[in-house]
């Protein structure tokens, strides 16, 4: 009566994969939740289609109810897993928390509608019935079985279309559709060929392509630390609604770049895995996570006794961490949420932490610091200002100031900085100190930097400025810019669609850009070849000597304010000293930061040929500089 040939070896291949997966660990996500119930489910339903497929065939060896008991059995699991394929894709989609939605609520009613008619066929025959001739179909059976499973799948790729955004990336929305894809070709097979049991075999392959593209632990775990990885974190934090029963304790090593400097990166990755299987080990109640950059994260529930297991692990880290003849030392840095945060959203709290984390410097190693709801206001200002970057890049609104630079012995204007300076897009001023930290930490101060020595270059183009009395304007290039392999192609092709003369701009900077000797060496001389020339900004801040000053072509240091107004105040041989070093060697001196004429004539005393501040002038928008100069 109905053919087995397929349902038997997806049996057996069902078996081996639930046996595979369970045994590797899992983080408890309810994606991996509906995942186990799936498959727990699906296993139900391959036994029962055989066992109530050979009661049916053999219907004169059981009592009608065995019949109707097994039969039932089946259809309820059959339409369960009709509904658990279309929960996992709300899961997927990270819709499950509007689960408790009435809209979602109404999603139950034709699961649950299905199953009623199935159990009350006995008295209706609606869906089957046993008769003397054995299992019978009833009146509505292709319109019960058919449209639950229809109205599910149809469900399923209508969210899929619509929150398509919400998946990461295409290769997961590829696999989503795949799999639902394959349940209704499944779904269409069972319809045209009811004799034969393939719905099953379908059933796992979507299993399977469901494990292949989201639930395979391998995704969510990290060999480096043999621990959770970030983005399984991410997936368990999205489903906590507040931190008010979950506690998180994150640990970082202290200096985690000068550490893996110190004992390589491979050693520091046996190191990492040492400390990922002591945190895995020790804290039976807690679940560790690793992000990045030799930061942890401890997750339990709220009662867990935070300051004994900082203590703890305090105590551990006054040791030594041992591999074969290598002995590693760490320092710990703790955040921790403070109690009387109003501020419950887990991921907005573990965010910052995290990102107080990565900034080791303001943290005391061993000391907890308590994450407040100034932090979380903190970072919420950084992704606006994250956003209005994006706008203003896109938009191309990025303003142009300019500082005038001076000459030390009669104030006459001779030169000018370019800075760069942004609006919202309503209009709000954001300040420099403000957003280009945030431009140099994701990466926008390479398009915003390319967009100021543009528009510099075009006022340059538009505007005579040996008639202004400028001799040179500034253009400031941080030390990420200086990354870029093609900064002298892209600088020098804006040189020669301006058609100015090259002479006409300094590129300034920082001592921050001199770390790496052999980049900077390489791009100073790949610059250099077209004509470009170079000045050292804020020096006295970084990490510059004179022996590394003189390898590279400078024709100007600029003194950082800090050291200027600490002279002024304070003075001594030290400056005047480097000053006049500088001079020998063959440069030209700025003094930045010149506030009062004190300070301007101190700093001309002790031989510097240029200055710049406020003494002279504010930065001025660009569109006004020409008459500003026109009234000096």
């Amino acid at each position: 009566m109905w053919n087995y040939s397929y349902i038997f070896p997806s049996f057996l291949i069902m078996i081996v994969f639930v046996l595979y997966w369970f045994y590797i660990p899992r983080i408890n996500i309810g994606l991996n939740r509906v995942f186990i119930q799936l498959i727990v489910v699906e296993m139900i339903v391959m036994i029962s289609d055989i066992v109530s497929s050979v009661a049916d065939e053999n219907y004169f060896m059981y009592p009608d109810w065995q019949l109707y008991v097994i039969n039932d059995l089946y259809f309820v699991f059959f339409f369960a897993r009709a509904y658990l394929f279309y929960l996992l894709t709300m899961y997927l989609l990270k819709l499950h928390r509007n689960l408790m939605e009435l809209l979602h609520w109404g999603m139950i009613i034709p699961f649950v509608t299905a199953i009623i008619l199935t159990i009350t066929s006995n008295w209706t025959h609606f869906v089957y019935y046993i008769t003397d001739d054995g299992y019978q179909k009833g009146s509505v059976y292709d319109y019960v079985v058919y449209s639950c499973l229809l109205f599910y799948e149809v469900i399923s790729f209508a969210v899929l279309v619509i929150y398509r955004k919400n998946m990461p990336n295409i290769t997961r929305l590829l696999g989503a559709m795949g799999f639902n894809f394959t349940i209704l070709t499944g779904t269409v097979v069972r319809w045209m060929f009811p004799r034969y049991l393939l719905m099953d075999t379908f059933c796992l392959i979507a299993i399977i392509i469901i494990y292949l593209s989201f639930t395979n632990p391998d995704f969510y775990y990290d060999s480096k630390t043999d621990v959770f990885n970030s983005e399984a974190l991410t997936y368990y934090v999205d489903e906590i609604r507040s931190f008010r029963y979950k506690r998180y304790i994150a640990v970082g090593l202290h200096n985690y770049k000068e550490l893996k400097e110190v004992y390589g990166a491979s050693s520091m990755d046996k190191g990492l895995k040492l400390i990922g299987s002591y945190f895995r080990n020790k804290y039976k109640n807690l679940i560790p996570f690793y992000s990045k950059e030799g930061r942890f994260v401890l997750i339990g529930n709220r009662d867990i006794e935070a300051d004994k297991i900082i203590d703890q692990i305090n105590q551990r880290f006054k040791e030594s961490w041992n591999f074969k003849d290598t002995k590693m030392y760490f320092e710990l840095d703790f955040v921790m949420t403070d109690e009387n945060m109003t501020i419950e959203s887990p991921e907005r709290r573990l965010e910052v932490g995290m990102d107080i984390l990565a900034d080791d410097i303001e943290l005391v190693p061993g000391n907890v610091r308590y994450v407040e709801d100034a932090d979380v206001e903190r970072v919420e200002r950084e992704v606006y200002i994250r956003k209005t970057l994006k706008w203003v890049i896109e938009h191309e609104t990025a303003e142009v100031y300019l500082q005038p630079i001076v000459r030390a012995d009669n104030h006459q204007i001779i030169g000018a900085e370019a800075l760069a300076r942004i609006k919202d897009k309503d209009g709000n001023r954001i300040m420099p100190g403000e957003f280009i930290r945030v431009a140099e930490q994701n990466g926008a101060i390479n398009q915003m930097g390319e967009q100021i020595f543009k528009k510099t270059c075009e006022y340059i183009k538009d505007n005579d400025l040996e008639k202004m009395g400028i001799s040179w304007i500034n253009v400031n290039l941080s030390p990420t810019q200086f990354m870029n392999n093609s900064l002298a192609f892209k600088y020098n092709s804006i040189i020669e669609k301006s058609g100015i003369d090259v002479g006409l701009i300094h590129l300034e900077i920082t001592e921050d850009a001199m770390v790496d000797q052999m980049v900077l060496l390489r791009q100073i001389q790949a610059m250099k070849e077209r004509g470009f020339r170079f000045v050292l900004d804020d020096y006295g801040k970084g990490y510059s000597n004179l022996d590394r000053l003189k390898d590279i072509p400078f024709i100007n240091i600029k003194i950082d304010m800090a050291i200027v107004r600490d002279y002024c105040n304070k003075p001594d041989g030290l400056l005047p000293s480097l000053v006049q070093t500088f001079k020998t060697v063959g440069f030209t001196v700025t003094a930045e930061g010149i506030e009062t004429k004190e300070m301007a004539d101190e700093m001309y005393k002790i031989g510097c040929d240029f200055l710049q501040g406020y003494l002279f002038s504010p930065p001025v928008p660009i569109e006004e500089f020409k008459d500003y100069c026109a009234r000096q």
